[in-house]
């Protein structure tokens, strides 16, 4: 798509000046690649959807960008495109070609603002561990492929993928409950809280 299109979509909307373009919808387009966007720097949400983009590069959009839809393109990978978009909240990659799930989750471990993404219809969901890899490694993702995490999911996910950890956790957790168990047995803490005084205020021996 050549900017003298973005700029006649710019006008039928009526908005003249760059700065004041917040949201950009290319959707449906036809387009093979992203365009250069880098002239709008207020640019939060863009729609590029249903194109036909294979290889994308996103370095000359804003990396205040808060929204990204690239969902039904044939992208193959994402590797070294969308990393520095650090403010993304939404990231709609469903329906593409994306295979490898360590690269594409490395691409995203950035964005501490992203809390939906969807990469359903990409074959690196055939992975058996896919779920439970990306909840763990995308510790901000609430809604993952339209579905909520749930916080038994994050449980599993760390339990899988930092074993070494969660035993540690775990173990500290048994102690500290054996402690107060013992404390509890021999008198030191009471199931009621303080221990109680005599009618003089004077602690029974």
């Amino acid at each position: 798509m050549e900017l003298k299109e973005i700029s006649d979509i710019l006008q039928r909307g009526g908005i003249k000046r760059n700065i004041d373009v917040s949201q950009l919808y290319l959707a449906k387009r036809g387009m093979s690649s992203i365009p250069d966007l880098s002239r709008f720097p207020m640019l939060r949400r863009l729609w590029v959807n249903n194109n036909k983009i294979k290889n994308i590069s996103c370095l000359a959009i804003s990396c205040c960008l808060t929204e990204l839809y690239l969902h039904n393109n044939t992208i193959t990978s994402i590797s070294g495109a969308l990393g520095h978009l650090t403010c993304l909240k939404i990231l709609s990659l469903h329906n593409n070609e994306l295979r490898r799930l360590e690269e594409s989750v490395r691409e995203l471990k950035r964005m501490q603002c992203l809390h939906i993404v969807s990469f359903y219809l990409n074959p690196l969901t055939l992975d058996p561990q896919y779920r439970h890899y990306v909840v763990h490694h995308l510790p901000s993702v609430k809604m993952l492929d339209r579905k909520e995490v749930k916080q038994e999911e994050r449980k599993a996910a760390f339990q899988r993928y930092s074993p070494d950890r969660h035993r540690v956790l775990q173990s500290l957790a048994f102690g500290r409950r054996a402690e107060a168990a013992l404390l509890t047995r021999s008198g030191s803490i009471p199931v009621g809280g303080a221990r109680a005084t005599g009618a003089d205020g004077i602690l029974p021996e």
